[in-house]
């Protein structure tokens, strides 16, 4: 009799999953989308749920143990997306071939696939979770910054963890027990032969491991929540020396530096902060009584508040900048920061992005 690689069990698992994952793969894009257009921002909410997408994956991996069965079902999931009106077209299909890689290579001896090790199963969920942010990246998101991409696969990797690690082991276990799936110890159900006690010991051992693994997901899903937070509402982003006049203005518009070169004066400043001193030296800029002059304040207008990429802003009576001719923006390294020689250290502003009269 021939044999096959792949048993019609194997089969017909494989395409069982490939058909619930794809199915499901575009309700759940769906509802990133939709999260995202609640809180207002164009993409990331989704990584909240991206390892539901790998559990389908991991599934099939687990339930065969065979090489190529997560790749298998990638890529069989990806096609069913792609058919069922997946809302990033062909790329889906890559997407979905590299999370089942992924779980194939971390998990590639069949002891690992066997012994069902929280860590190594959470570290194959993660990666191949944290995966579809990559390779999106490549297609769709060149222009995002390389930090933020990282916090988001670092979201990403979190839902994995719990998603495509935790929840299926624990399905695994449950299948198991059940007598559906082989595990170490071919298990059947009310055999009187079967030593509970020492599956009950097992199991409580497994459950310690994934509570660790559990518990480092959800504190990395804190923290880049967090990050994400303050790299989408927070964080601001501007091209190479330039920042925008903003607020109680008539003509609001983008400073760019070199457009001002010809309004460039010389300052000597001393820089006195509370834990930073440079010794005075002589400074090139524009004033920022040129900047601001040239938007127009409106007559009620009092300050100009000065912000920072990372948020940090410093207020300005509107009075004295208008009057203060050693009070410049210098361009160093592609950034622009203020000399305040008239002021602490705490006012010169550095990358700045932003001019708002208040």
């Amino acid at each position: 009799m021939r044999k096959y690689y792949f048993t019609t069990k194997d089969l017909v698992t494989i395409a069982l999953l490939s058909a619930l994952g794809g199915v499901l793969s575009t309700y759940i894009g769906y509802l990133g989308n939709m999260v995202n257009h609640i809180i207002g921002v164009p993409f990331g909410a989704g990584q909240f749920m991206a390892g539901l997408h790998v559990i389908w994956i991991m599934l099939a991996l687990g339930i065969t143990r065979k090489k190529g069965a997560a790749t298998a079902t990638g890529l069989l999931k990806g096609i069913v997306e792609l058919f069922l009106g997946g809302t990033h077209g062909i790329v889906i299909v890559v997407v979905s071939l590299v999370q089942g890689l992924i779980p194939d290579l971390v998990l590639f001896s069949d002891k690992a696939k066997a012994d069902r090790g929280p860590t190594m199963y959470a570290l194959a969920g993660g990666l191949s979770s944290a995966s579809n942010v990559i390779v999106f990246y490549s297609f769709f998101l060149s222009g995002v910054p390389l930090v933020l991409i990282a916090m988001l696969c670092m979201l990403a990797a979190a839902s994995g963890i719990i998603f495509g690690g935790w929840l299926v082991l624990e399905m695994l276990e449950s299948l198991e027990f059940s007598g559906m799936v082989i595990g170490k110890k071919r298990i059947v159900v009310d055999d009187p032969e079967v030593q509970e006690s020492a599956w009950t010991q097992s199991r409580t051992s497994k459950r310690r491991a994934l509570g660790a693994v559990v518990a480092a997901a959800l504190f990395l899903s804190a923290f880049t929540v967090g990050g994400v937070y303050y790299f989408m509402f927070v964080y601001d982003i501007t091209d190479e020396g330039t920042a925008e006049v903003t607020g109680e203005v008539q003509d609001p518009y983008t400073f760019t530096y070199s457009d001002f070169e010809d309004l460039e004066v010389v300052v000597s400043a001393e820089l006195i902060g509370s834990v930073t001193y440079v010794e005075p030296r002589n400074y090139t800029g524009v004033p920022l009584m040129e900047i601001v002059s040239r938007a127009a304040p409106d007559a009620d207008a009092t300050e100009v508040v000065v912000s920072a990429t990372d948020g940090y802003s410093a207020p300005f009576l509107l009075e004295n900048v208008l009057e203060d001719e050693q009070l410049i923006v210098v361009l160093e390294d592609g950034e622009l920061r203020i000399v305040a020689a008239n002021y602490e250290g705490a006012y010169w502003v550095e990358d700045v992005v932003k001019f708002e009269v208040r």
